[in-house]
């Protein structure tokens, strides 16, 4: 009994590790009206060559194509999307991946910038009301604020997305040594029994 507890044990834990180590995973950021990004694999390395589509919630594609050699995509936006984009990747080998962004995220792009260009136009119009010139350099700045600001969190999402696999595969690793941790008392009070 003991050795098929621990026979089955050392399968799952053969079988279950290269399984997470070569999963497929999308990365996908906005930049303006170009949204661009890359397919990764868990254990390492890029999704070269990897044909990807874009499509919105009803299924139309927006853009398709094969990953560079850095397992690189992009595409520009020719409008802003009222619904949100599903970017997938497909290996053809079995590995696929595919990452939703929200509409919000087009359109909050969009009502930043504009909210920002409201205060600020406003906080211009309030120091200098005569001074009609002042508008577009308020759109210009929201306009590089926005694109400042969109770097600084492209890596830190990106940092995110991979950390977030790291936790699943140490929550697989967690879960079966508690199964081996109650087999193992299951083991035990049986001995106490026989005893």
């Amino acid at each position: 009994m003991i050795r098929a507890i621990l026979l089955s044990l050392a399968l799952v834990l053969a079988f279950a590790a290269p399984a997470e180590a070569h999963k497929l995973k999308v990365f996908a950021a906005i930049e303006g009206d170009h949204v661009g990004g890359y397919g990764f694999f868990i254990g390492g390395g890029r999704a070269q060559g990897t044909q990807w589509s874009a499509s919105t919630a009803d299924g139309t594609v927006i853009a398709k194509g094969r990953t560079n050699e850095e397992g690189e995509f992009g595409f520009e936006l020719t409008s802003t999307p009222s619904s949100d984009i599903t970017v997938i990747l497909n290996t053809e080998e079995g590995h696929i991946a595919q990452k939703v962004l929200a509409a919000s995220r087009f359109a909050g792009d969009a009502g930043d910038a504009a909210a920002a260009e409201s205060s600020e136009t406003a906080a211009a119009v309030a120091l200098a009301p005569a001074d009609p010139s002042s508008q577009p350099a308020a759109a210009e700045t929201a306009d590089l604020v926005a694109a400042a600001v969109q770097r600084q969190v492209t890596p830190l999402l990106e940092r995110i997305e991979q950390l977030d696999d790291r936790m699943r595969f140490t929550d697989i690793l967690s879960g079966i040594f508690l199964i081996v941790g109650l087999a193992g008392i299951g083991l035990w009070a049986r001995s106490l029994r026989k005893k």
